[in-house]
């Protein structure tokens, strides 16, 4: 009776107190997830977890309120200062404070800056320096209460420069550093360069860690175990001195589009029920690119709990389960992932019991009807089809593609055309490039034969009157990111041609409204007017904007078959008819 009326030993704590980090265990919020789903599932919390999903939600945060707890006013203003001052000159040039202008309104131009260096610049040097910039903001910021003073300097902090506006490779650089300084710390740590070192063509955690401290122990010049923004600017400078700035351009823009987070819990020692306790905050997380749980245990009911959670993610790349007890049973579950996620371009399951050869224990014999082998089968061909997924077939395919984005999240594989088919040098005619995209789509499948036969090099080099050569340098071949250029801009006339087809009716109202009783309109008023119908409207109305249909509806549309204008010259005006069948003629 004693035995039995002893007292029940406590509740045991799956989520102790100390790894609760003040702040980032909100309702809601990631570690919330987490914390939840460890209480439901009997599973003690861990450390490294806790760390990976406080430091993502950081990154995850609309405002960077991090950066400012415990600042006086004083330190914010000093803060927003070196946000802004990108190569740490002490002072703010024009196109600095252009380029986060624009990051923080758009509209921004030129001159409402040169009207702030004016009102702000004391000593008339076209520059802003630490002490103008206080003395401007001092009487501004003493007018607002806290939560506005506090909002504008994030905001600030928030704000990303165009490198558009930027005059010099250093200062390219340094925006490039800011992008890659995730959390802002003014360095680059392991876990931002892991991220950097990540790339389409090997993109296993494992391996990016171990190229991201070799480069760490070559950029950290004074070996304090981080790469600052000086150390960084300095390499890439020189690792980048061959390339052209037209090139050079193009690569410090596809940095500024990168956006990667890498989880890797491969030495977290999780356990099955770890790994399913972390599951619902990573699918929470709706922008993260990589996992790893190699090592972590996953078993064939976690991986079908790993499918249930992240099948159709956004942006999930990759999956790494590799050296874990999954048998026939689960890669069926990794198969189901891959297809219903067409992101997911890579998973790693080598070590995995199904690729050993003695899992399936079925009293099949023939090992080609091995159900191990026939799942496996079918994860590499969602894998396959993934990685290259059929090219668009048809015009509408083609117009509504975004060959920008297409051609970014594709870049391994076109760069690897391009090179195939350029000279020593590293660049191509365009008649040879045309004939490269139609004799090898078939290997890549990147383009489609549409994309191809639509490109026109007399445009692509401004043999056309009125259309700008995307030959910039002049030397009659095209380097890669004129190529690329010239893609986005010849799909875009694709674009629009599609979509006026399918507005044709309201075209047309268009068209008439402005032709009144003559019926008839030259091509540069029907772009006057449909301009106009563009600002009132908004443009995913019509599908296109301004500068697209530009590119299209011009005096161009007049010339004929063999290049020439009609006898009524560019600027003739036409009937609805003749204009329509003129459009409809350059698809």
């Amino acid at each position: 009776l004693v035995v039995a009326m002893a007292v029940a030993p406590p509740t045991m704590e799956f989520v102790p107190a100390k790894k609760k980090v003040a702040g980032w265990d909100s309702k809601d919020s990631l570690c919330e997830v987490y914390f939840a789903s460890c209480e439901r599932l009997g599973c003690t919390a861990n450390s490294e977890v806790v760390r990976q999903l406080v430091r993502r939600a950081k990154l995850l945060a609309p405002l960077p309120t991090h950066r400012i707890e415990g600042m006086s006013r004083a330190e914010m203003l000093n803060l927003a200062f070196d946000h802004m001052d990108l190569d740490g000159s002490g002072t703010l040039s024009i196109p600095e404070l252009v380029g986060f202008a624009r990051g923080l309104n758009p509209i921004k131009v030129h001159g409402d800056v040169r009207a702030m260096i004016k009102q702000m610049d004391k000593d008339g040097d076209n520059k802003i320096s630490r002490l103008e910039y206080l003395d401007a903001m001092r009487p501004i910021a003493d007018a607002l209460v806290d939560e506005e003073f506090q909002l504008g300097i994030l905001e600030t902090l928030a704000s990303v420069p165009d490198i558009d506006d930027l005059p010099d490779r250093e200062s390219k650089l340094a925006a490039v550093f800011r992008h890659l300084d995730v959390d802002g710390s003014g360095s680059l740590d392991q876990d931002e360069l892991v991220a950097i070192f990540m790339d389409g063509a090997d993109p296993d955690p494992a391996e990016a860690r171990r190229n991201a401290e070799k480069q760490l122990g070559w950029l950290d010049t004074d070996a304090d175990g981080v790469v600052s923004q000086v150390e960084f600017v300095e390499a890439m400078l020189f690792l980048h001195a061959y390339m052209s700035d037209e090139d050079f351009h193009a690569h410090c823009e596809e940095m500024m589009r990168e956006h990667k987070h890498v989880y890797d819990f491969s030495n977290a020692f999780l356990g099955p029920r770890g790994v399913e306790a972390a599951l619902p905050a990573l699918a929470r997380d709706r922008t993260f690119t990589h996992v790893s749980f190699r090592g972590c245990g996953v078993r064939n009911a976690t991986a079908a709990k790993i499918a249930e959670h992240l099948a159709g993610h956004p942006t999930l790349r990759y999956l790494d389960v590799g050296s874990n007890p999954i048998s026939e049973g689960g890669v069926v579950h990794l198969a189901t992932l891959v297809e219903k996620t067409p992101s997911l371009r890579d998973a790693r399951v080598d070590g995995c019991h199904f690729t050993r050869g003695f899992s399936d224990v079925s009293e099949n014999l023939n090992p080609d009807a091995c159900v191990s082998k026939q799942n496996a089968a079918r994860l590499a061909k969602a894998l396959a089809t993934n990685r290259l997924p059929p090219p668009p077939s048809s015009e509408e395919e083609l117009a509504a593609l975004d060959v920008e984005a297409f051609l970014f999240k594709r870049r391994a594989e076109v760069k690897a055309l391009f090179k195939n088919i350029a000279g020593d040098d590293g660049k191509v005619s365009f008649d040879a490039l045309r004939f490269g995209l139609r004799s090898l789509s078939s290997e890549w499948n990147a383009l489609s034969k549409h994309l191809a036969a639509f490109v026109n090099p007399e445009r692509v080099f401004g043999r056309v009157d009125g259309v700008e050569t995307a030959d910039l340098d002049g030397d009659g071949l095209l380097s890669y990111a004129e190529f690329a250029r010239a893609l986005v801009k010849e799909t875009a006339r694709v674009k629009v041609i599609a979509a006026c087809k399918k507005k044709r009716v309201q075209l047309k109202v268009v068209f008439y409204a402005l032709a009144g009783d003559g019926g008839r309109l030259s091509a540069e008023r029907l772009a006057d007017g449909v301009e106009g119908v563009l600002v009132e409207q908004a443009e995913d109305h019509w599908g296109f904007s301004v500068e697209e249909m530009r590119s299209v509806i011009n005096r161009e549309l007049f010339r004929g078959a063999t290049g020439e204008f009609d006898e009524e010259g560019p600027d003739a005006e036409l009937t609805w008819g003749e204009f329509y069948a003129r459009l409809a003629a350059l698809s």
